[in-house]
């Protein structure tokens, strides 16, 4: 009888490799987030995360795929204002933020981030097109990034109190 891996055998265990992935990735960046340090982070060996995605790169891909946006909408609201509440999401953030520093070495990975953005919106309920889509995307993300760049660099408000900008 041949005896089945533990890594075939479990079935979370692939959403596990990728929550592990994201952290690791957005500490370490793409070149130094080494696939042995998701293995560990997850409790699997090596051999495990290249069944699950092949490569580097696949892990990358499912990573931003599964992570760019929440599976169901946070808020009410307008589509651009379902959009942004929902990039908040702490996972989201995290992918916007390793995409963006990432992007410059991995031209790929803008467009990958891009299209996971539309698949999901796509794929909740309220959109009427995907020119709604593109639109709600735009605007929500365009506020979302200028939030990101500048969350850290105080702003003097003119009265001497520093304030985060944006």
């Amino acid at each position: 009888v041949r005896r089945v891996p533990n890594f075939r055998r479990q079935a979370g265990r692939r959403d596990e490799i990728i929550a592990a992935a994201l952290e690791v990735f957005f500490k370490n960046g793409y070149e130094q987030g080494r696939l042995e340090d998701v293995a560990r982070l997850s409790g699997v060996g090596k051999s495990a995360v290249l069944y699950h995605f092949g490569s580097k790169l696949g892990l990358v891909a499912s990573v931003v795929a599964e992570h760019c946006l929440p599976a169901v909408p946070v808020g009410t609201g307008p589509a651009d204002q379902l959009i942004e509440a929902s990039l908040a999401d702490p996972a989201a953030t995290k992918v916007l933020r390793f995409v963006m520093t990432e992007q410059r070495r991995l031209p790929s990975l803008g467009r990958l981030y891009v299209t996971a953005i539309l698949r999901r919106v796509s794929s909740w309920q309220g959109f009427d097109s995907i020119d709604a889509v593109r639109q709600g995307v735009g605007q929500a993300f365009g506020r979302m990034a200028a939030r990101v760049l500048f969350e850290g660099y105080p702003m003097n408000d003119g009265a001497g109190n520093g304030s985060a900008a944006v």
